[in-house]
């Protein structure tokens, strides 16, 4: 059965510009001849109210060039460090007052998932203690290392430093509805879209939420998930995001096959999206399109290496290819990124029970795994009905009875049958 993959404690932050008319002041004093000033002549300032030096304005308009360029080509480590550095440069011309070029810096190494864009986050607040992208980009490194509380406070004082917030409001509705608060997360993805009404980052969270509740039992709710998805096509249909949630419902409705095509049109146009990408994968495979699959997976692996469903989902389709040495070198390295979890040791026994060489060893080796699986899984629900595939015993001789019950043996009996079987034939 499919996992349902939702886009939660995503990184959702909006790019920033210099170059707006400032209403606040430059500490009482004139501009210089140096300040860099808008086609009306006004002077243009930083976020907190400074005025930008024209050197620090043309490195800084040369540094988001780079950077929009490299959103259309793809980022590499490359890119995002010479991005990183051009932004530095602005700021450096600015004498280090600039919260936006330090913000843009990190905002750089996020592309690759570099940690270091923290210490630029923590750069720009030093400049503007109320510059409300930094402390997202702050709330969202606590979220992803398990500090939900610690994110949730960081969300909160961004919109109460700055009530125009989106990606504030936006992701404090994502902490909210993890923590069942439905109704507090839906009103501050409201006020998300009152303050930017295309903000697709808080449309896609809102089709989350209503998908959330349409599987809690009102069906009401998945048909206004999917409006919301509508909405935000509309308003951008290059959006992936949107296209993978609503793959999701489409699932939940029973409508692979639509799903299927919400989840190729999300990798298509972002082959980075790791939770499209696994979708995709794991509907192929439940229609036996192994190599879709194989690709799919992959290319989830590439963006987590780490991430023990992929590396399963991986397996399975190379097993489903016949290519069992490397299905199997994908179940083990499952096992050794997590052996508590018990999937990799159900599918190292389907593996050696059904696709290897049959022999008694291979079906003892089998048997072995099944054993390690029975006990990890334990009492856990999602496991019950794989438990009974191997657990489920029955006597034999009951079965033979005409009119009684019908009773299939599970996998632990099979193998013992046929080990039996193949020592007493020799």
């Amino acid at each position: 059965m499919m996992r349902s993959q939702k886009i939660a404690f995503t990184a959702i932050a909006l790019i920033v510009a210099c170059g707006g008319e400032s209403t606040g002041s430059t500490k009482g004093t004139t501009p210089s001849a140096d300040v860099a000033r808008t086609a009306g002549g006004e002077a243009i300032t930083t976020a907190d109210g400074n005025a930008v030096s024209k050197k620090a304005h043309g490195k800084w308009e040369s540094a988001f060039d780079e950077f929009e360029s490299n959103e259309k080509s793809g980022w590499t480590s490359a890119k995002c460090s010479s991005s990183e550095k051009s932004f530095e440069r602005a700021a450096d011309a600015q004498r280090g007052n600039f919260a936006e070029a330090h913000y843009m810096a990190g905002l750089a190494l996020s592309r690759c998932g570099d940690s270091g864009a923290y210490k630029h986050y923590d750069e720009a607040l030093s400049v503007d203690s109320k510059f409300c992208k930094a402390r997202v980009g702050l709330g969202l490194r606590d979220l992803e290392s398990g500090r939900s509380g610690q994110a949730k406070s960081a969300f909160q004082r961004s919109i109460e430093d700055d009530p125009q917030c989106t990606s504030g409001y936006t992701n404090l509705a994502i902490v909210q509805r993890a923590q069942g608060q439905s109704d507090e997360a839906l009103k501050n993805l409201r006020r998300a879209l009152a303050i930017e009404s295309d903000y697709l980052a808080a449309f896609n969270q809102m089709a989350l939420l209503h998908y959330d509740r349409g599987r809690s039992g009102d069906a009401a709710e998945l048909d206004l998930a999917e409006v919301v998805c509508r909405q935000a096509q509309m308003l951008d249909a290059d959006y992936a995001p949107i296209y993978n949630t609503w793959g999701l419902i489409k699932v939940y409705k029973g409508d692979v096959i639509s799903a299927l095509r919400f989840f190729q049109r999300a990798i298509t146009l972002d082959p980075d999206l790791f939770e499209a990408q696994m979708n995709f994968g794991e509907v192929t495979i439940s229609f036996r399109g192994y190599e879709d699959g194989r690709k799919a997976f992959t290319r989830a692996v590439e963006l987590d290496p780490s991430n023990y469903d992929a590396v399963i989902g991986l397996g399975t389709a190379l097993r489903g290819l016949e290519r069992f040495s490397e299905a199997e070198t994908q179940y083990e390295r499952a096992r050794q990124l997590d052996a508590k979890r018990p999937e990799s040791y159900f599918n190292l026994g389907v593996l050696y029970q059904d696709y290897m060489s049959g022999s008694v060893n291979d079906l003892k080796k089998a048997k072995v795994y099944f054993t390690e699986f029975l006990r990890r899984a334990g009492k856990q629900t999602e496991f019950r009905s794989s438990v009974q595939d191997v657990n489920t015993r029955c006597a034999q001789k009951s079965n033979k009875k005409r009119g009684g019950s019908k009773c299939r043996p599970g996998r632990m009996q099979n193998i013992d049958i046929s080990v039996e079987a193949m020592q007493v034939t020799g």
